[in-house]
């Protein structure tokens, strides 16, 4: 049946046969014009014929359609003809005028605008009074023009008569037929609103209403039938009727609203003829005029009704469905993870929160495009495991596809993150993903929020841990609300400027002669203190000033606070050899900070050839443009840069090329384990060689015994850090306790 449908035959058979069925329902009336000399005549109300005919001719591109429809319902004509005996000149001009019929329906649907590609087929507010104006007014006039010029026989009156009755008859096909079957068709995939039980409710009020006082109107006019005729009551209750269909317009797919205005606009044309039936009169005509005009507000008021509010609930829908995206990524939000939850039955299920490590630091460097396709990328590739919610840069909600009975996706969607690579320039960047699972009952919104707080709170956890693993709720550790605590107050003690500075010694492996034994060379820390005077330790305050997004705050109170100490102890900052001083990336990738920082080097309180700023391989990867532009405005003012940690990112020495590197701090997991002659040995020895290619000296992190120590010698480090050559201590003490010379073991 659909196949036979689709075919152009199958729909000339279907709608040429509506046509043929529709030629046969007349609405019989007697029209009177004021002057006019013929006789009241005969004739039908309404050709609803000729309204599907337009329809068609608007709806369907295939004008084999039209053309067989409009041959179909011309035979009808033809077999009513023979039936009525009509003679052969008859005939002649109704072949004409059935062809000139043809291509003004046409010409109209094209004024009209149509037909339209399926993907355009709807109409819309602007297309209204175009199509109202064509299809009321013009179509049904060139319908009489067109039957005027082809039979002009008979007297004027008579002439003038018939006129009247083909406007009147195509008009009223037009809008019972045209406009509600187009709105049909182009809105058929349309949902209706769902009825609740109070809408049901007052419908059914409504019709109890509505039938009761039409039963008492027809009962009172059948008591008077001098009064008038019981069939003209219709049109006494016309606005009850524009209300009912409003609701019907405002309830009901336009699948079925649409034949139900079709269906009253008929009635209501049908209790017309009664109007001018009742005295065959021109006062009958004038009022018909009068009613008809009525029936167009009708029509025209339900149309507007429609579309409009198709239009509202379309506008509502699309603010609802971008409230629920991310409005960078496009990914469903939280706000699209809270309606999947609650409009699903109540059951439980877990909620995982997944936090890429560093990603703050990814997108300043990559950009706003490069931050969609990252998020996006994640996204895709769990798709098949998970529904995943954007709920920052970086982080996602996480819904299993399937139950997860032994807790397995979880692990898997780790894998599947830590293999993705994200293409920026000609640099791959990989992610290090981190989870955290929770249970959740999603009765309320609060409970939703409540599982996903303590899911995020997890997979900061497991970040702060290092766990390469989900972590699950009872697995963090019992000091969670404590740091909680402490990140709080590390920013009141930063935003108080309560900073104490830490200096960690940075010797040389074999002093030179005629050196400056008496110099200070360290790495300036920092802890903050309490308002009871106890101290922060950084493993306490550093992830959660940096999950904040308060790196730069950090950085500048640690600068201010080593330039105000400097100043106020001019002895000790002329015997600073060189203090390394670290920045985050939050700090390179902000334009404040770097425009701050030059600021305070403008007026500095030592030579800036004597401080040298750290920063993280990481970050001059996250934030490479900024970055390289920014150190070299340094080094141009006599700044020294350091690489900390180096070797634990990705191209380290291909990066080499590109940074202005004085110094390269080889992270720590390499120095450990170098007396073991392996492959941290290796990197160890080939980052110095790459080291000295470049012009850089090396220090290494993390110097905790005399072997390690002896091993740097042979392998040619020049500076070393770490607990057997100094600890950490404030920086007073630090020029204190400047030794005259190397230590022994250092030597």
């Amino acid at each position: 049946m659909h196949v036979f449908w689709r075919n152009w035959r199958g729909r000339v058979l279907w709608l040429g046969g509506l046509a043929l069925l529709l030629q046969q329902i007349p609405v019989p009336y007697l029209l009177a014009l004021p002057g006019a000399e013929a006789a009241p005549a005969a004739a039908s109300l309404v050709h609803l014929h000729a309204g599907l005919l337009l329809a068609v001719a608007l709806l369907d591109p295939d004008r084999r359609v039209l053309l067989g429809c409009s041959l179909v319902a011309f035979a009808g004509w033809l077999v009513r003809a023979w039936w009525m005996d009509y003679q052969g000149s008859v005939y002649l001009l109704g072949v004409v005028n059935a062809i000139a019929t043809y291509l003004w329906t046409l010409l109209c649907a094209h004024w009209m605008g149509w037909p339209r590609p399926v993907w355009g087929q709807r109409l819309r507010r602007e297309d209204l009074p175009r199509m109202l104006m064509v299809g009321l007014l013009l179509f049904p006039a060139g319908m009489v023009v067109s039957w005027s010029a082809i039979n002009n026989a008979g007297s004027a009156s008579g002439q003038w008569l018939n006129a009247v009755q083909i406007l009147f008859a195509k008009h009223f096909g037009v809008a019972i037929v045209t406009f509600p079957l187009i709105l049909a068709w182009t809105e058929r995939h349309r949902p209706s609103e769902r009825l609740l039980p109070r809408h049901l409710r007052w419908a059914v009020l409504f019709g109890l209403f509505l039938v009761g006082s039409l039963w008492i109107g027809v009962s009172m006019r059948a008591l008077h039938p001098d009064a008038g005729q019981p069939g003209v009551v219709l049109m006494d209750y016309r606005f009850t009727l524009f209300a009912a269909l409003a609701w019907c317009m405002l309830h009901l797919r336009p699948l079925f609203a649409m034949p139900l205005l079709s269906a009253t606009l008929f009635a209501l044309v049908y209790s017309l003829a009664g109007t001018a039936a009742s005295s065959a009169t021109p006062f009958g005509f004038l009022n018909l005029l009068h009613l008809a005009v009525e029936l167009n507000i009708l029509l025209v008021a339900m149309l507007y009704f429609n579309v409009v509010e198709r239009d509202a609930r379309d506008l509502s829908a699309q603010l609802v469905a971008e409230s629920r995206r991310d409005a960078t990524t496009r990914l469903p939000n939280l706000n699209a993870l809270s309606h999947r939850l609650l409009s699903s039955s109540p059951a439980r299920c877990e909620i995982g929160c997944l936090v890429l490590d560093q990603a703050d630091e990814l997108v300043h460097g990559i950009g706003l495009a490069s931050q969609t396709r990252l998020m996006n990328l994640v996204a895709g590739g769990m798709a098949d495991l998970v529904e995943a919610y954007c709920i920052g840069t970086g982080q996602f909600a996480l819904l299993p596809l399937q139950p997860d009975a032994d807790g397995a996706i979880w692990t898997r969607v780790i894998a599947r993150v830590e293999q993705l690579e994200l293409e920026s320039g000609r640099q791959p960047i990989r992610l290090l993903p981190y989870v955290g699972v929770a249970d959740c009952l999603p009765e309320d919104q609060e409970a939703i929020d409540a599982a996903l707080m303590r899911a995020s709170h997890l997979a900061h956890e497991a970040r702060r841990r290092n766990e390469l693993h989900p972590l699950y709720a009872g697995d963090e550790a019992p000091q969670v609300s404590a740091r909680l605590h402490e990140a709080a107050e590390a920013l009141s003690c930063l935003r108080g400027e309560r900073v104490v500075l830490y200096v960690q010694p940075i010797v040389r492996l074999c002093a030179p002669d005629g050196g400056e034994p008496d110099q200070l060379h360290g790495e300036v820390l920092c802890r903050l203190r309490r308002q009871d005077g106890t101290l922060l330790m950084p493993d306490r305050f550093m992830r959660a000033i940096e999950g904040a997004g308060r790196g730069v705050e950090l950085d500048l109170a640690v600068t201010r606070a080593l330039f105000a100490w400097l100043r106020a102890h001019p002895a000790e900052a002329a015997r600073v050899g060189q203090l390394a001083v670290n920045l985050t990336g939050q700090s390179l990738a902000s334009s404040g900070f770097r425009a701050q920082l030059l600021d305070m080097l403008a007026s500095p309180p030592l030579p800036l050839s004597r401080l040298c700023f750290e920063i993280i391989e990481t970050a001059a990867i996250s934030s490479p443009a900024e970055t390289y532009a920014f150190l070299g405005a340094l080094r141009t003012r006599g700044c020294q840069i350091a690489v900390d940690d180096f070797g634990v990112g990705m191209q380290s020495f291909g990066r080499l090329k590109e940074l202005p590197v004085d110094v390269i701090k080889i992270d720590g997991s390499f120095i450990r384990n170098v007396t073991q002659r392996g492959k941290d040995h290796a990197m160890v020895e080939a980052t110095v060689v790459v080291a000295r290619a470049f012009g850089a000296r090396t220090v290494a992190e993390y110097v905790e015994d005399d072997a390690t120590l002896r091993c740097l010698r042979e392998l040619g480090v020049d500076w070393v850090q770490g607990y057997l050559v100094g600890r950490p201590v404030p920086i007073a003490d630090a020029f204190a306790n400047t030794p005259a010379s190397a230590p022994a073991s250092a030597r």
